[in-house]
This record gives C-alpha cells, sequence and structure tokens, in this order.
C-alpha cells in the first residue's frame, strides 16, 4: 500500500513537473534585437541596388513556411535629395505608420526589421544601367500610391507584393521576367533565389560574415 501510494506521489510530481516545462516552453518570446549597418554600407550602395531581409513577424514566417527559403521581404534602394532611401510595399497591417501599400522609408528602419543577420543587398547586373532605371521606375509605383496585393496574386498589377513589385519593375526595365517562379501550394511564388544568380545580381553586402548561410532552403 505505501508503495503504491509513493509510486502514485512520483508520477503526480513527474507529470506537474512536465506541464511546468511545456508552460514555460510556451510562455518563451521571440526577442528581437534591431541590427544595424556599418556606416561604410551607405556609401557602398547605389540607386537601383536590391536589399533583401528575413523579416521578424508571423507574417514573414508564414511566407518563409511556404517558400522554404530564408528570407520574406525586400525593397530598392534610391536616392532623394542626396540621401539614400527604401521604396518597398507593405500591408497596413504590418506597417508601423499603418500604410498600406507603397512604402518610402529610411534605410535605418528597413534594416531593423531584419532577423537572425538575413539582410542582403544585391546590384542588377542584367543589363547595363539597369541601377538607375529600376529606381526611376520605383519612383513611378511610388508616385501611384499602389496598394498592397493581400491576395498575393501575380496577375494583379493594380495591387502589389514585395517581390510582385520588383517582378513588374524588371520587366518595364528588361521587357521580360528576371524571376524564377516555382508553384507552391497551389500558388505561383516568386523566388528570393533570383537575387543569388550571379549572371542577373552581384552581391554589395551581407550583414552575415558566413556565406554558406546566405540562402538556404529549409526542409
Amino acid at each position: 500500500m505505501r508503495t503504491t501510494l509513493l509510486l502514485s506521489l512520483f508520477c503526480l510530481l513527474f507529470v506537474a513537473s512536465c506541464e511546468t516545462q511545456e508552460t514555460e516552453s510556451q510562455n518563451e518570446k521571440y526577442v528581437h534585437i534591431p541590427p544595424e549597418l556599418p556606416d561604410s554600407v551607405f556609401s557602398m550602395v547605389q540607386a537601383g541596388d536590391i536589399i533583401l531581409r528575413k523579416g521578424n513577424g508571423p507574417l514573414s514566417f508564414h511566407l518563409m513556411h511556404h517558400t522554404k527559403e530564408n528570407y520574406s521581404h525586400c525593397g530598392i534602394i534610391v536616392e532623394h535629395e542626396g540621401k539614400k532611401k527604401i521604396i518597398h510595399t507593405i500591408g497596413g497591417s504590418a506597417s508601423e505608420d499603418d500604410v498600406d501599400g507603397i512604402q518610402f522609408e529610411e534605410i535605418s528602419k528597413f534594416v531593423a526589421h531584419a532577423a537572425d543577420s538575413m539582410l542582403f543587398i544585391c546590384r542588377p547586373v542584367f543589363k547595363d544601367s539597369a541601377g538607375p532605371a529600376i529606381a526611376d521606375a520605383a519612383f513611378k509605383y511610388l508616385e501611384q500610391e499602389v496598394p498592397f496585393d493581400h491576395s498575393f496574386s501575380l496577375y494583379t498589377p493594380d495591387k502589389l507584393y514585395c517581390s510582385e513589385l520588383l517582378y513588374y519593375i524588371f520587366k518595364d526595365v528588361n521587357g521580360k521576367n528576371l524571376f524564377d517562379v516555382q508553384k507552391k501550394h497551389k500558388s505561383y511564388m516568386l523566388m528570393f533565389s533570383t537575387f543569388f544568380d550571379t549572371s542577373k545580381f552581384e552581391p554589395v553586402f551581407h550583414l552575415c560574415p558566413d556565406e554558406d548561410r546566405w540562402y538556404t532552403l529549409s526542409e
């Protein structure tokens, strides 16, 4: 009888311990530490350069779950009044300023949302003088105030998600699609692998010093 009681007590303590550990694990939260670019990078980048990041929000993780890539967002570096800035598009719910669609913001603000040092800048080489033409096209879409494409449809130029903006800009500049397009979960996805094709883009800077981590695919 005494042995049975001791065993029962042990089981209760074991279960309680497991539940406590599970609760502690569930309560653990991702703590984002905003990265910063070295000052030297600001003199390296040019108008028309492309910047990619792995975002730190739930939508970013949802997108990466489908593409299996380690990036979730992109933008275009432009120059305005002697200062480098970024044009990109994002949904209002993910925008600090609650702006839905094309955004015009500081590079440091864009970089601050990069997670795990996954921030990459590359330069278009698919065509001579492509950079300035890309920057000019980005300003055109900014002036049009194109809203964000919440349906993530590749065939809606009147609404654009981040890589879709680049898809149409590249077509404007080059006359044809440059993106690696793959079908994922019944949708056609614009893959960030495009920017690691050195026949189209050359690397300018990566926040991560380990080049083997620059582009990976998860299982």
